[in-house]
Parts: structure tokens; sequence; C-alpha cells
């Protein structure tokens, strides 16, 4: 065994430094030598070195034949092998040389397909080798690069024989995609990208010219990134300027910063709303200059964040285009169907496009009811800057959507009254109300301004004249809210900062305006005038701003830390605090159920911070603050388990009887509970307990309001 073993050694040290094949004959050559000795235990060990190499030389040489090789030898050494360890791991290798085998054979077999010009096999092939080494949680990027990469050229060469704009797009996604996982030199996909430009420019606009060189889209991509740097910089001077987390909660001083900080992120949110107007009419204007000048007076309108102001930098981009009417021909709305490709191709060279969204057949095929069939997970290509999806259920670009088992299609290149139309009850109610919500409320982006306003105007009579679509959205919109909040149940997972906490906020301003018939689409206009109308006080009207503020700034810092639209949130104290006030503004507004959802938030994050049972002043506070809504809502024994939980956790920090003012308001505040439930001896006794703290802190003979 010895004697094979310095074989062993020797042999590696030849691998190194002559290549596999001298390894190779130098381990048969132990080979021999084992089995001549009958030593099992290095026959074994030799066999299955031997596999690795042949797996080693497959692999550089993509030959299918040397997996073969690997696996007769894996099985030769499994055949031998007494140890259960050691077998594991030679088990453990024939599976993984069986993936490699399969999926080089998918890859020959797709190269074989692309050759003899059948497309639709190839693409089948290529993602079935995907399929094979794609892992949600651990990708492997170079074969998965590899995949992408031959995909896109399957989509480049059937939008040459189609002409189908849409294969152009995906084929620049897929590239990207590819680019997004390979290291090193990218010249060869930067070349694959700009040919992909060209066949569309030739083979879907009929137009024989040059694309733009891809040093504009680097420019972008910068301006983009810059834009980004900006926010960033102006929400901590925002922050440094204004911070009202330094106070106590009952300092008065807290309102009026809070209120500026509010105004501040106002100001910083419409200039990034407007700074992305800017970048869009760039990327239009880019792709007019080469499509020629548009057949008829247009209109981009912005929907979503873009028209409610509260936008980020790596937002989505929703909109639609109004053409003026009577010009709504074939030619023309193909002109505006080429535009929009090629807007998206742009915004796809941007890098922040993720593959599903793209709706690629035989990756994620939304329309199939086998769910095996939508598979792809994009855990690698930064999500920022995008188009809206093309899944069924997202219709918030001229594309609009394909038809569906139910629902005939949507083109959202549309004449203002056509668009309007979308408010019609009967039309909105068979759409789904989302649609007709989105279209309500609208901004200009680029092109002929007096299309946006006629479509406003139109949009603001019907609901002036028929209120019932809008004021049922609303019903409908408050629905699901309720179902989601009702019952709040604190977990250990990080929050969704979209979904738990961005969102309501911005949908509670929406609905309040749509039952007071306000279309203004901005959230900030629809405070003010909700406030200037009356319909709600100076007090509401601060609560709201201050509450659509911390949301809107959440949600930012949110994508910002992780570098694009990803909403799950780390715990921070900022944060936790932005929560705490969320809470306090929601228990203001009357709203307990909320408040409460809002403060678990925040005691969740400060716990995850602080540690679970460690005693610290804010989770006292957290649950003081949660224990205050439950009286609220009159169920006063869970108030005193908060109330109860609060005092310990005070008293642990303080000091048994140590007097303070915490400490005197828990005592205060469970002699409240107590009251409420009819039990007064008890009530005394924490009133008198508070009462003795209050007179030791302030003076026994001291007039003092607590």
């Amino acid at each position: 065994m010895l004697r094979v073993c310095e074989k062993l050694r020797e042999a590696d040290e030849k691998g190194r430094r002559y290549g596999l094949d001298r390894a190779e004959t130098d381990y048969l050559r132990a080979l021999v030598d084992a089995m001549a000795d009958t030593d099992r235990l290095a026959e074994v060990e030799l066999l299955k070195t031997l596999g690795d190499v042949n797996v080693e030389k497959g692999r550089l040489g993509k030959d299918v034949g040397k997996f073969n090789t690997a696996l007769a030898l894996y099985q030769a050494a499994m055949v031998r092998c007494d140890h259960r360890e050691q077998a594991d791991g030679i088990e453990h290798r024939y599976h993984y040389t069986e993936r490699l085998r399969s999926y080089r054979r998918y890859l020959q077999t797709a190269d074989r397909d692309l050759d003899n010009g059948d497309l639709g096999a190839a693409e089948q092939n290529l993602a079935a080798a995907l399929k094979l080494v794609h892992d949600r949680s651990k990708p492997n990027k170079a074969k998965e690069a590899d995949c992408l990469c031959r995909l896109g050229d399957v989509y480049v060469e059937r939008g040459k024989r189609t002409g189908e704009d849409r294969t152009f797009t995906q084929a620049a996604a897929l590239y990207n995609a590819s680019m997004a996982r390979s290291d090193g030199d990218k010249q060869n996909m930067v070349r694959k990208l700009q040919e992909t430009e060209r066949r569309f420019l030739r083979n879907t606009c009929n137009l024989h010219c040059e694309p733009c060189p891809y040093n504009s889209a680097l420019d972008h991509i910068k301006e983009l990134d810059n834009s980004r740097a900006r926010a960033k910089s102006q929400l901590e001077t925002v922050h440094q300027e204004h911070n009202p987390y330094q106070y106590d909660e009952d300092d008065p001083v807290v309102r009026e910063v809070e209120i500026k900080r509010a105004e501040a992120i106002k100001n910083l949110f419409k200039s990034i709303t407007a700074g992305r107007r800017e970048f869009i009419q760039t990327l239009t204007d880019e792709c007019i200059a080469k499509l020629g000048p548009p057949p008829c007076k247009y209109a981009f309108i912005g929907m979503g964040s873009q028209a409610t102001e509260l936008v980020t930098p790596y937002s989505d981009l929703e909109f639609a285009i109004l053409i003026e009417e009577g010009e709504g021909d074939d030619d023309t709305r193909m002109y505006f169907i080429n535009l929009t490709h090629y807007l998206h191709l742009k915004v796809i060279n941007l890098g922040e496009t993720i593959l599903p969204a793209m709706a690629i057949p035989s990756l994620n095929d939304f329309l199939s009811e086998d769910p095996e069939k939508d598979w792809f997970y994009d855990s690698v290509t930064p999500r920022g800057f995008a188009f809206d999806g093309f899944m069924p259920w997202a219709s918030k670009t001229p594309f609009g959507r394909d038809r569906t088992k139910t629902k005939d299609p949507v083109s959202l290149i549309q004449t203002p009254a056509q668009l309007a139309k979308y408010q019609n009850i009967r039309i909105a109610l068979a759409e789904g109300y989302h649609l007709s919500d989105i279209l309500r409320r609208v901004t200009y982006l680029t092109g002929d301004e007096s299309l946006v306003d006629e479509y406003t105007s139109i949009v603001n009579k019907s609901v002036d004249h028929s209120p019932v679509l809008s004021r049922l959205s609303a019903m409908l919109i408050l629905n699901v809210i309720i179902r989601e909040i009702k019952n709040v149940e604190p977990t250990d997972q990080l929050l969704d900062v979209k979904k738990e906490i961005y969102r309501f906020p911005s949908v509670a301003v929406d609905v309040l305006s749509i039952c007071c018939g306000i279309t203004i689409p901005s959230a900030w206009g629809m405070i003010e005038e909700l406030h200037k109308t009356q319909r709600i006080s100076d007090e509401d009207a601060h609560h709201l701003t201050v509450l659509i503020s911390i949301s809107a700034e959440l949600r930012l810092r949110t994508y910002i830390a992780n570098g694009g639209q990803k909403d799950k949130t780390t715990p921070h104290p900022d944060i936790a605090s932005s929560l705490n006030n969320i809470g306090n503004c929601w228990r203001d507004l009357g709203d307990q159920r909320k408040a409460i959802s809002y403060h678990e938030q925040s005691l969740k994050m400060r716990k995850a911070i602080y540690g679970e049972t460690t005693p610290h002043p804010d989770i006292a506070d957290s649950l003081n603050n949660i224990g205050a809504c439950w009286l609220d809502l009159g169920d006063r024994r869970k108030a005193i388990r908060y109330h109860e939980q609060s005092l310990k956790m005070k008293k642990a920090i303080y000091g048994e009887t140590t007097p303070h003012p915490d400490i005197a308001g828990s005592l205060n505040n469970i002699g409240t509970c107590w009251s409420d439930l009819g039990d007064q001896r008890k009530a005394v006794r924490y009133y008198e307990q508070s009462l003795k703290m209050k007179k030791a802190i302030y003076g026994e003979t001291t007039p003092h309001p607590d």
C-alpha cells in the first residue's frame, strides 16, 4: 500500500508538471501494481482518481466520451469499495458526472439542431441543459452564462427569419443575463448585442443603418448610477439636517422636525421623478433619431409611482402611449409598437431586466397550466430600471396584454378617447379594477403634452359624472388590504418593505382621494388637495404627509442598500424607529390595527438588533405602544400583557426600585386597563405606585403635570 501511495504522489506531481495525459499513464501503472498486490483499498482510490482525470479531460475538451469513461471507472470503484463513507463520495462523483454528460449532450444536440435550422428543438435542448445546472440559491454562473448566450443566438436567428420584434428584445435580455454571469472580457457579448440591434432595425423596422454605439448604453448606465448616488447623498443630508429620532417621542420639537424631514423627502422624490422623466426622454429621442419622426402627434404617459411622485431610481418603467384622434391606422400603430420595442431594447441593455419578465416560453411559460413550465429564477441579474414584465397579470406598458383564456388582448397605444374607455364601469370590471385605477392617475413623460391634458380632462369628467367605479374600486382595494392585515402575527422573517410598509400608506391616500373625487396623480398633491378642500384636518394632513414620507424613504433606503429592487430589509435602529413612527401616525389617524402591525414590525426588528430577551428602552417602548393600541381597541387584558412586559423590562433597565418616569408611566397605564375592566381596587394599587414614584422624581410638594 505504501508503494502504491508513493506512486500516487509521484503521478500527482507529474500531472501538475506535465499535464493530465502523463498523470493518467502513471495512475494506470499504479493501478496495475495495486491489482497485482490484490490491494483493494488502493484499487478503489486509483479507479476514483482515474475517473476524476477523465471528468476533467471531458470538461476541458467538451468530450462526452471521456464522461462515459469516468462513469465506468467510478462504477468499478464502487463495486470494489467496502467503506460506506468512501462509497458515498464516489457515488456523488458518479451523479455529478452523469449531469455533466447530459449537459454536454444537450449542448451538442442543440448545436446540430441550430446547424440544421431546427430552432425549436435547439431552444428545448438548451433549456434542458440550463435546467440541469440551474440552482436558484447557488447558480453555476459559468454554465448558465454559456446556455443563455446560446439561447440568445437562437432568438436572433428566429428574429432574422420572422422579423418579429419581440424575439430581438428577448435575445438582448438573454445576452445581458449571460453577461451578468460572466467574468473577464465581455467584448464578444457586446458584439452580439450590437448585432441584435442591427438585426432589429433591419429585419423588423426595414432600416439599413448602423446601431447606436455601445458607448451610448454605457453612458446611460453611468447616468443611472449617478442618479442613484445623488439620491443616496441627498438622503443622508436630509437625515443629518432633520433627524427626529434623536429626541424622545414626547418632545414637542419632534413634530416640527418630522414635518421638515417630510418636506425634504417630498422634494427629494419630486426631484427623482423629474430626473427619471428626463432620462426617459433622452432614451426615446435616441430611438426616434433612428426610426425617423413619428407619423402623428403622440405622448408618453407615466403610470404607477412615476405618476404618484413616489418613484425611485430603481423602479420599473410603466407607461402608455397616446396618439391623436383619427390616426389609429395599422401603419401608425406599427411605428409606435416598433418605437416601444426599440426603447425596450435600450432599457434591457442597461442590464437590469430579469429574464422571467421577458416570458421566454422555454424558461417561464406563464400561460401553461403545468407549474414545471415556469421554472427559471433569475437570482443573478440585478433587478432595477426595467419595463413592466410580460406576465399575464402585468399590462402596464404600450404592449398591453396578450389574449388569455378569459380576456381579450389589451393595447395601451390608444387615442385619448379610446384609452379613457377603461373608466367605463362595464369595461373596467371586465378587465379588473387595477387597470382602470392605474390609468386614472397619469403624468406627462414626453411628446405632445396637449394629448395628456385632453386625456386627463376626459377621465376627470367620467369620474365626476359617474363616481360609482371609483368608489367600487376603493372598496375592492380596501377589502384586499383589510384581509392582509386582519390577523397580524409577528414572524422572524425579514420585512418586505414594498408589501408591508410602502404599499398601504400610498393606497390609503389614493383610496381617500378616490372617495373624495380628487384625481391629482401625485400622492403629495392628493394630501394637499384633501387638506385644502377641508376633507381632512391639519392634524390628519400632518400625519398623512409624515406617513407617506417615512414609507417612501424606507423603500428608497432598502433599494439603495440592496442595489436594486430587493424588498427585504435588514434590521437597523433607524428603520425600527421609522416603523414605530408610522405606527404612531396610524394610531393618531384612528386605525389601531394598522398601527399594531407597524409596532409589531418595529418590535421584531428591535429584538433582532438588541437581542430577543435583552432589556432595552426601545423594546420597552414598542411593547408599551402595542399595549396602548390594544387598549384603544377595547382588549384590556391583551393591553395589560404588553404593558406588564414593558414594565418588567423598564425595571430591569433602570432598577427594580429606582424612581423613573417611564416606570411610573407603565404603572399608570396598567392602572387604566384595570379600571376599564372594572377592577377598581387593583387599578388604585397601580395608580398609587405611579403617584408615589412621580413624587419621588419631581418632589413631594412640587407641582407637575404628571
